[in-house]
């Protein structure tokens, strides 16, 4: 674990240093879904500024007594640095280093470029037409690769890791400036790393609404969890249609669809939520979760190909052993039918997210984007060829706009 000198209470300027490396404060990026505090820097050595990377910190209470909470927050960091180290993959964001700071514990993590599926999506509905189904099947087997990898991991004496991220959504998937497809978050994820924090008990800890029936219901998750939340991120970013959140129907018809006994699962799940203080429509999900049915799922997909159809269903069973085995198997299935539509490739994939921003035209004001997100302009505005270097000194604060860059300044959103 680094030292490094304390970090200042508010963020401006020099936050900290390491050797002769300098973390300039960039932008805040508020907190995590654990409390921690995320900031994104950009690194200063003798050679220049370097590529901003994203702080993820952990800080002691007011009075400098560790809690019990802290502590509990200061191991999951740990976890996930240790756990990172085994996670060397082209579609996984890095992790770099751990800070041990006076106040506190810093996890320093790649702040990946590009855009998620999330502001896609909506990019997409501001145009009025989703992206091509090519474009869903290039980015769900680029994600089942890296879900792949992670899945068939094993520690240095070769025993399974038995990784499962518990995490995959629209805004832990991006597509970067060539069209590379990155998982950002292993931060939740579940393993047998040796020394691990106990963290599978029966709660919530990732994003509700992409949680699999068994983990929004406390049952046991492997490898099969993570495909089934990938199945609903693809589902919505094809047609914008969600199995846990149906627009035509109420929530008082899906429990009527409910046994006595699935009632009371239902009950005992939302109570356990609970303590991970869920969002206010977890208890529907969950009622979702338990009720949906084939036909929903039909009713889901339509207008999709039958082979894109076939697929979803696939991974949308809510019997883990009904679904795809493996991540691997996933990928191929995905890849051939990527195939039979014809060749595409990642260039394909950021000109057409450029053609769905222009079509955008003007609504893409008013987009809430986060300013962590960047690297893709509308076609219109491309000038410059994507694979062209750009210098240290382009990235100087007042210099001339990065031209792959998606935002204006820090804090200033869509421009």
């Amino acid at each position: 674990m680094a030292h490094s000198a304390d970090t200042p209470t508010a963020p401006s300027g020099i936050l900290f240093t390491r050797g002769d490396t300098a973390y300039e404060f960039f932008f805040d990026r508020g907190k995590g879904r654990h409390g921690e505090r995320l900031l994104v820097a950009r690194p200063r050595t003798p050679e220049g500024l370097q590529a901003q990377v994203v702080l993820k910190c952990v800080s002691l209470p007011e009075g400098g007594e560790a809690t019990g909470e802290y502590q509990h927050a200061r191991m999951r960091l740990e976890e996930e640095v240790r756990l990172a180290r085994y996670l060397q993959h082209p579609g996984i964001a890095r992790v770099h280093d751990l800070f041990e700071m006076k106040h506190g514990l810093c996890v320093v993590m790649e702040s990946v470029e590009g855009l998620t599926l999330d502001t896609l999506l909506a990019v997409a509905q501001a145009r009025g037409r989703y992206f091509s189904e090519s474009f869903v099947l290039y980015v769900g087997a680029e994600t089942a690769a890296a879900l792949a990898y992670a899945h068939t991991l094993t520690d240095d004496a070769g025993v399974p890791l038995g990784i499962v991220n518990r995490d995959i959504n629209p805004a832990r998937i991006r597509v970067g400036p060539r069209g590379q497809v990155r998982l950002t978050d292993f931060g939740v994820a579940l393993s047998h790393l040796a020394g691990r924090l106990a963290t599978s008990l029966p709660r919530l800890h990732g994003e509700v609404l992409y949680s699999a029936p068994e983990a929004l219901l406390g049952d046991g998750v492997d490898a099969r969890t993570d495909l089934f939340s990938l199945g609903l991120t693809l589902l919505e970013f094809a047609n914008g249609r969600h199995l846990y959140d149906p627009a035509d129907v109420r929530i008082e018809d899906v429990e009527k669809r409910l046994t006595r006994k699935q009632r009371e699962q239902v009950l005992e799940a939302s109570v356990t939520a609970m303590g991970a203080e869920p969002p206010p429509f977890a208890e529907d999900a969950i009622l979702c979760a338990m009720s949906y049915r084939v036909r929903d799922v039909e009713r889901a997909t339509q207008g999709l190909s039958a082979t894109l159809r076939d697929i979803l269903h696939t991974l949308l069973r809510r019997k883990p052993e009904e679904r795809f085995a493996t991540a691997s198997e996933l990928e191929a299935v995905l890849r051939a039918r990527l195939a039979q539509l014809g060749t595409y490739r990642g260039a394909d994939a950021v000109k057409e997210v450029q053609e769905a921003m222009l079509e955008a035209g003007d609504t893409l004001d008013e987009l809430d984007v986060p300013d962590d997100e960047g690297g893709i302009t509308p076609l219109v505005m491309n000038t410059r060829h994507p694979d062209e270097l750009v210098t240290a000194e382009a990235l100087q604060p007042g210099s001339s706009r990065h031209p792959w860059d998606f935002t204006t300044k820090p804090g200033s959103g869509l421009s």
